[in-house]
C-alpha cells in the first residue's frame, strides 16, 4: 500500500499537537479553541486517510470514524469552558455528552471489528465503582456532574476493557495493539482531566499531561485503522 499520505498526515497531526501544547495561552481562550480545533481535526483526517490507504472500509471502521468526529465536537465544547462565563457548566455537559457518543461509537466499532465480550462491561463497571468510591480520597468533588461523570466513566472504561480483552483473547495484531494503547492513553487523559475539573488544587502540569495523553491516544486509534 502507498503510505506517503499516511506519513504526511501523521506528521501533520504530531506537529499540530505540539504547536497546540506550546502556543496555548490560558489568557487567550479563543486562540486556544482555534489551535485545539486544528489539532483535533488532524487526527480525524488521519483516520480518514488510513481508511483510504487501507481500502478496507466496513461498518466497524465507520463507527470508529464517527467516534473521532464526535471527539472534535467534544474538544470544542470543553474548550469553551475556558471563557469562564455563565455557559461554563453547559460547556462541560455538552463536552461530556459528545465524548459519551465517542465512546459508544468506539465500543460498537470494536464489537463489529472483533467480537463482543462481557468482560469489557464488567471491567468498566468495576473501575467506575472504584473511581466513585475513591472520590473523597482523591480530593475530587463531582457534585452536580456526578451522574454524567458516572455514565461517561462506565462507557470509557468499557471501551478500555474491550480493547484489552480483544488483544488478550484474540491474540497479537498490530491493529489490536494500537487500539488497546490508544484506549489506555485516552483513559489516562480523562483520569487526569478529572483532577483538573473536579479538584481545587490542580497543577498546570496536569493540563499538559491531559492534552498529551489525549492526542497520543487519538492518533494511535486513528492509526490502528490502517492495519485492520
Amino acid at each position: 500500500m502507498e503510505l506517503l499520505p499516511f506519513y504526511s498526515i501523521l506528521g501533520l497531526s504530531v506537529i499540530t499537537t505540539i504547536m497546540f501544547l506550546i502556543w496555548r495561552d490560558k489568557n487567550k481562550p479563543a486562540f486556544n479553541i482555534l489551535l485545539k480545533a486544528i489539532a483535533s481535526f488532524s487526527f480525524l483526517t488521519l483516520g480518514l486517510v488510513c481508511t483510504f490507504v487501507n481500502n478496507n472500509f466496513n461498518y466497524g471502521v465507520m463507527f470508529i470514524l464517527i467516534g473521532l468526529a464526535s471527539s472534535v465536537f467534544g474538544d470544542m465544547f470543553l474548550g469553551y469552558k475556558e471563557f469562564k462565563n455563565e455557559f461554563e457548566d453547559a460547556s462541560l455537559y455538552s463536552g461530556f455528552g459528545a465524548f459519551c457518543v465517542t465512546q459508544c461509537m468506539y465500543l460498537i466499532g470494536m464489537i463489529l471489528i472483533y467480537d463482543f465480550t462481557i468482560w469489557a462491561f464488567l471491567i468498566g463497571a468495576v473501575i467506575t465503582l472504584v473511581i466513585l468510591l475513591s472520590e473523597k480520597m482523591m480530593k475530587l468533588n463531582f457534585d452536580k456532574f456526578r451522574i454524567i461523570v458516572s455514565i461517561y466513566s462506565i462507557l470509557l472504561m468499557t471501551v478500555l476493557g474491550q480493547g484489552i480483552m480483544n488483544f488478550a483473547l484474540i491474540g497479537y495484531s498490530l491493529a489490536g495493539l494500537l487500539f488497546m494503547l490508544g484506549f489506555i492513553f485516552f483513559a489516562l487523559s480523562d483520569l487526569i482531566l478529572s483532577f483538573i475539573y473536579f479538584r481545587k488544587d490542580s497543577k498546570d502540569i496536569l493540563t499538559i499531561l491531559n492534552l498529551l495523553t489525549y492526542y497520543v491516544g487519538q492518533i494511535l486509534i486513528a492509526t490502528a485503522i490502517l492495519f485492520i
